[in-house]
């Protein structure tokens, strides 16, 4: 119950909560990441990039991304592809394995949505191989629907900047799940989805966090010098 209701006070408040976004869209303004993915909102070219991008870093992933667009422009090349022929490109992401089950997801959505991938939650999560993450991606980034990216990476920022301790597999917890859908802005979720898994990338890392270049560290839970000026307000009582 304390936990429920840490997260109920901290995510209405309106302050802490729009420090959070505008800043950090600010800081995604001038440093955010450049990958051709991002400037396609064709649901076929987000779906294979998040397929590829699983385990994989997004550097790696650019040029194997694009020779693989080329050669298969849409779900009905693909689903015509060898296997051998698709194994070439996962195979040079680690991914080798994935290349009959690419090639299956293709065939299905060809013979199921005539080519097409739907914007519907419950449909792609119906879909072999995508789970809520490649479905949120999908959505957000390809159908304009707004909806929070939420991975582990995206788990850490949230829950250091709100002082959140998630619970078993952060990026199940419901109450960080809610947390994210609570302070997504509507108007360019897009970006702002773009943004947090940027900023988790080059400054809210696992270890090491680039705390001092934060934009956020005024209000950030988890920033040192906040840590220590609530332990002195709570030994003073205050």
């Amino acid at each position: 119950m304390g936990g429920e209701k840490a997260l109920e006070e901290t995510a209405t408040d309106p302050r802490k909560v729009r420090f959070f976004v505008e800043n950090l869209l600010k800081w995604y303004t001038k440093y955010g990441r450049d990958f051709p993915w991002r400037k396609s909102k064709n649901p076929y070219h987000i779906l294979i990039a998040e397929l590829m991008l699983q385990r994989t870093k997004a550097s790696q992933v650019e040029r194997v991304y694009l020779e693989f667009i080329e050669e298969f422009p849409d779900l009905v090349s693909l689903s015509k592809a060898s296997q051998d022929r698709v194994r070439q490109y996962f195979s040079k992401l680690g991914l080798e394995w994935r290349a009959r089950k690419v090639i299956a997801l293709a065939k299905i959505l060809v013979n199921k949505y005539q080519g097409e991938i739907p914007c519907d939650r419950d449909e792609l999560l119906s879909l072999p191989g995508i789970g809520e993450y490649i479905s949120a991606a999908i959505l957000s980034f390809a159908c304009n629907i707004p909806i929070a990216v939420v991975d582990s990476n995206v788990v850490r920022v949230l829950s250091r900047y709100f002082g959140i301790t998630p619970k078993g597999e952060g990026r199940r917890d419901r109450r960080i799940l809610q947390l994210a859908s609570m302070i997504l802005p509507k108007e360019n979720h897009r970006e702002y989805n773009f943004a947090i898994i940027d900023f988790a990338s080059e400054i809210c890392t696992p270890k090491n966090p680039k705390c001092f270049m934060c934009p956020l560290r005024e209000m950030c839970s988890a920033f040192p010098d906040n840590i220590l000026r609530k332990m002195s307000q709570r030994e003073k009582g205050t």
